[in-house]
């Protein structure tokens, strides 16, 4: 495979939002149609061949059933808004305890750890 078969399938590659089972087989069939192990071609053969990238990746959406294109944006939007909660949770708990060590130094700091020594003296 040369380096403009690999930049096309990068770029269709790039331009799917989400890349699960069905998008992958996709992806394969369509390396194997590219490269069918005939000649070397460049990148602009293989686009007069099979089209942009673009316009392969929106023909796969065009075939595809809508409702299950849906489900796959939501379950992607989910994902990022649990992983994006957990960021910030994640940076609320180590500040808080950055704050908490900050206190306990000052604290120590301020503190101090010098050692006193008292003697009582009996006057007659």
């Amino acid at each position: 495979m040369n380096k403009d078969i690999k930049r096309y399938f990068k770029e269709c590659q790039y331009l799917f939002a989400y890349c699960g089972k069905k998008e992958r087989k996709y992806l394969n069939k369509l390396k194997n149609d590219i490269d069918d192990g005939s000649h070397e071609l460049n990148y602009d053969e293989i686009v007069e061949r099979l089209g942009s990238p673009q316009e392969v990746i929106m023909d796969y959406y065009n075939q595809e059933d809508i409702y299950e294109l849906i489900k796959k944006a939501k379950f992607v939007r989910t994902l990022r808004n649990i992983f994006i909660l957990f960021l910030i949770i994640c940076t609320l708990f180590f500040s808080f305890r950055a704050y908490i060590y900050q206190k306990t130094y000052e604290e120590v700091k301020d503190s101090n750890n010098s050692y006193f020594e008292e003697s009582i003296e009996i006057i007659e």
